[in-house]
């Protein structure tokens, strides 16, 4: 098998070690950890990220339970290659962005040879993620919300094998369509889709808390995955723990234009009609200064609240999936 970072292990055998390592300001190293399950027979590759944002940590959990207590590398087709924690300076911070430069690590795919952010994501590609047949990348809303996959735009039949792997694993899909969020470019999912490998983003619940119904659905998912891939023996388990909209759906963003406390008018994963309110802005004084409607038929995936529950113009206000 090929070697990841300066892990070597025999087949039948779990290791633990690093990608590589970034130096801080006071000269001590910074390691990218990751445990690798080499199964006992031949089979795919799949690597398993999280963390790429400090506040995501279900996904970190996820690998946790999968890696040190379910899987058996002596029954195991192929390798696991799993990253708890992709980018140690965001999560040592709990923000989402690296603090040394700012950059959201998920925009800046694939990397090179500048700032912390542009280093850190070559290093996850070359080292981890770009030696891989397969990716899953966790990543996690923040309350309320609903959980679901993101399915990247590819040529050739990368996009379909990406979508296997999304309805083996579960959950809501959304098929992402680049005209809907052009800002959203620079992601390792991007990367590997155009370089070929097929790849899921899933979006786990909840920001700063490992939830358990969330952390039970990743597990299933990832399992109900390798089932399909045939990296393990068993069958495809539905998740019944969580909502699940069904059909090919893709989704918008709705911003805010004024600024204020938001008062969400829908639950999450609630049906939603074109034109009808989903949000209240009001200001310090309890005045309604903006009332945020949908542009679409469709359901409230999330309401996004990256701080707290406050917005100022250009702010997310919610995640909204709708049929294609």
């Amino acid at each position: 098998m090929k070697s990841f970072g300066d892990v070597d292990v025999p087949r039948g055998e779990v290791a633990f070690g690093s990608l590589g390592a970034v130096y801080r300001p006071d000269g001590s190293q910074c390691h990218i950890p990751i445990i690798v399950v080499h199964g006992a027979e031949d089979g795919p590759i799949l690597w398993l990220g999280s963390a790429m944002h400090g506040p995501e940590i279900t996904g970190t959990e996820v690998i946790r339970r999968l890696c040190r207590e379910t899987l058996d590398p002596r029954t195991l087709k192929g390798a696991v290659v799993a990253a708890p924690i992709m980018n140690p300076f965001a999560y040592n911070a709990h923000v989402m962005n690296t603090p040394h430069d700012g950059y959201n690590l998920n925009r800046v795919f694939p990397g090179g040879d500048s700032q912390l952010s542009f280093r850190l994501a070559k290093l996850i590609w070359e080292e981890g993620a770009g030696k891989a047949d397969y990716i899953i990348d966790y990543h996690a809303n923040p309350d309320p919300a609903i959980m679901f996959s993101l399915v990247k735009e590819g040529s050739g039949d990368v996009e379909a094998r990406s979508s296997a792997m999304a309805r083996a694993y579960g959950i809501t899909i959304i098929n992402m369509r680049r005209s809907l969020e052009t800002h959203r470019s620079g992601s390792l999912t991007d990367l590997a889709v155009q370089s070929g490998v097929p790849s899921i983003t899933i979006e786990l619940v909840r920001w700063r808390r490992m939830d358990e119904v969330a952390v039970a659905s990743g597990l299933r998912g990832t399992l109900n995955v390798m089932v399909n891939l045939g990296m393990v023996d068993g069958r495809i388990e539905p998740q019944d723990q969580c909502q699940v909209i069904k059909g090919r759906l893709t989704r918008c963003e709705v911003t805010a234009s004024r600024g204020g406390l938001v008062h969400p008018l829908k639950d999450a994963g609630g049906v939603v009609r074109k034109d009808e309110p989903i949000a209240l802005v009001r200001d310090a004084y309890g005045d309604v200064v903006e009332t945020v409607i949908s542009p679409v038929d469709g359901y409230i995936l999330a309401y996004p609240f990256l701080g707290n529950q406050t917005v100022g113009t250009g702010d997310f206000v919610a995640f909204i999936a709708f049929h294609i």
